[in-house]
C-alpha cells in the first residue's frame, strides 16, 4: 500500500498527485519520521501524521473540509482532530473495486522475457 494512495484514501489530498505532492515537500510523517518518497509501502499499524508545523496542519486541515466525507475504507482509521491516519491492515484483492483478470496480467508478463 503506497503512502500517497493511503494519504488520497484518507481524505487529506483530493487527488493522488497532490497527495504526491504533500508528500514530496516533506508535510507528512509516517511513524515519527519525515517520509519524502510517494512510493513508500506502508504497513499495518503504521501511523500517518501530519508534521507538526501551522502551515503543514492548516493546508491538511483544508483539504480536509473541502473533500466530500466519504465511508472510509476498513483497512484505514482516520483522527482528524489529530491529523492522523493508522494503516490497520493489509487491503485484501477484493476491496480494491477493479475487475483484473490475473491471467491476462500473467500472460502479458510472460511475454516481456
Amino acid at each position: 500500500m503506497r503512502l500517497d494512495n493511503i494519504l488520497f484514501r484518507l481524505g487529506m489530498a483530493l487527488t493522488i498527485p497532490q497527495a504526491r505532492q504533500l508528500v514530496n515537500h516533506g508535510h507528512i510523517l509516517v511513524n515519527g519520521r519525515i517520509v519524502d518518497i510517494p512510493s513508500y509501502r506502508c504497513k499495518p499499524r503504521d501511523i500517518i501524521t501530519v508534521k507538526d508545523e501551522q502551515n503543514s496542519r492548516t493546508l491538511v486541515q483544508n483539504l480536509l473540509e473541502s473533500s466530500a466525507p466519504e465511508e472510509l475504507p476498513n483497512h484505514l482509521t482516520l483522527h482528524t482532530f489529530q491529523y492522523e491516519g493508522l494503516v490497520n491492515q493489509i487491503i485484501h484483492r477484493k476491496c480494491v473495486g477493479l475487475k483484473i483478470n490475473k491471467l491476462l496480467v500473467v500472460e502479458y508478463y510472460s511475454r516481456q522475457t
